[in-house]
């Protein structure tokens, strides 16, 4: 393909209102941001600057990215100015529209440097997703909208479903398991279930879903391949080595999905609890929230509130004994979950973490529970089961739970009102 027929893309021809700094100056900031800020500004109103000062744009750009970074990784992430995210999201939008009109004038450019250039837009458009979360949703799904190429495909790459044949098998004490439902009115879920707080397994309320039958490595490569997201690197977020780091969905598959299952546990990597359908809006498009979320929410706007989530990782994963404040379908669309949970009212027999970081999430491994440390936890009642493909797990609201992945595995979780 001549590199001429592939420059549209980067035709980034926003108007001028897209970017609106009245956002932004009501705003307290060092006065070296705003001024710099007012002279993007200037850049951007400018359609006819030359290299010259389209560089020394990217420059200031660079300046302020690096600053907000900063800024945004000095506190817990619920306690960050929303100024910051503000200022990185603009900043970030500045030097899209800035490489968008300095590849021009650079001059004859090979596939490459262009197939190049247009990842390295994706990945600033996603950390400004990911940063802003829907202060500058629109504006930067718009930008990926725009530069991501759907007409080509890795063809390298062999069709194939993810491979989830080696599941650990787990042993199950017949005495807590938990109850099995095969399509349950919504009556018979809101009085057995939902009114008394009880969890329960359903089965065939998902057979509707595109993703149950499309979703494969090369799917989700094809649809989110160059896409930037956290990845949890450990076994489970409580482990003292734990950590996140950022990479594209095609190099987590590569490193963590296409490898042997027995890698040891901080080596494994993890895209948990991550919005990645409000990122990915095609995605979204293969999944459909549970009917009875529908039926028994009080929110007049369900579809706009619904937090959904996306959990992705290989076997072994974990999520530690916790609960959330929120009922919750867990839906399970490529491979099996080990869920045990306990009653809300055992919480005291749970040994919550001290402090308000962790204090919905458990000290004990419930699979291994040390009784002279936490000798309350060991007589605990509670209810265990095997989460398959096509089956959604309600879990009701401050209902303690514990997953761990037996397989490679794609959950989606819906918490709602």
């Amino acid at each position: 393909m001549e590199p001429s027929t592939r420059l549209p893309i980067f035709n980034l021809n926003f108007k001028e209102d897209l970017i609106d700094l009245s956002r932004i100056q009501k705003h307290q900031f060092p006065c070296f941001v705003f001024k710099n800020l007012n002279f993007l500004n200037l850049c951007f109103n400018n359609a006819q600057s030359n290299l010259n000062v389209i560089n020394k744009a990217l420059y200031v750009c660079d300046i302020l990215i690096d600053y907000s970074w900063e800024m945004l990784n000095t506190n817990i992430w619920i306690f960050v100015e929303e100024k910051w995210r503000l200022l990185y999201a603009f900043t970030t939008l500045y030097k899209i529209i800035f490489l968008g009109r300095q590849f021009p004038e650079i001059g004859f450019q090979t596939d490459q440097f262009i197939d190049h250039l247009r990842e390295k837009i994706i990945k600033l458009a996603d950390l400004g997703l990911l940063m802003s979360g829907s202060l500058m949703e629109n504006e930067f799904n718009q930008i990926i909208k725009i530069v991501e190429n759907k007409t080509e495909k890795d063809q390298s790459l062999k069709k194939r479903r993810i491979e989830t044949q080696k599941i650990d098998k787990k042993q199950l004490d017949e005495n807590f398991l938990i109850n099995y439902e095969d399509n349950p009115s919504v009556e018979k879920f809101r009085e057995e279930y939902f009114k008394k707080d009880k969890p329960v397994i359903v089965d065939n309320q998902m057979q509707h879903w595109p993703a149950t039958k499309n979703w494969s490595v090369d799917y989700i490569l094809e649809k989110a391949g160059n896409r930037t997201v956290p990845i949890e690197i450990g076994s489970k977020y409580t482990d003292t080595n734990w950590s996140q780091k950022l990479m594209t969905i095609k190099d987590f598959i590569n490193k963590f999905i296409l490898i042997d299952k027995s890698i040891s546990g901080e080596d494994k990597g993890y895209l948990a609890q991550h919005p990645l359908f409000d990122q990915i809006p095609e995605l979204k498009e293969d999944i459909y929230i549970p009917e009875y979320c529908f039926y028994l929410s009080q929110d007049d706007e369900l579809e706009q509130n619904i937090d959904i989530n996306a959990w992705f990782g290989p076997s072994g994963t974990i999520s530690p004994l916790h609960y959330d404040p929120k009922p919750n379908f867990l839906c399970q669309v490529i491979g099996e979950k080990y869920v045990r949970l306990y009653e809300q009212k055992y919480s005291n027999c749970l040994y919550p973490n001290e402090g308000n970081i962790l204090k919905n999430t458990s000290q004990i491994d419930v699979e291994n529970i040390d009784e002279n440390k936490y000798p309350l936890a060991k007589d605990v009642p509670y209810w265990e089961g095997v989460l398959r493909p096509g089956q959604m797990l309600y879990i009701p609201p401050k209902c303690w739970h514990y997953i761990k992945s037996l397989s490679l595995s794609f959950s989606v979780s819906f918490w709602w009102n």
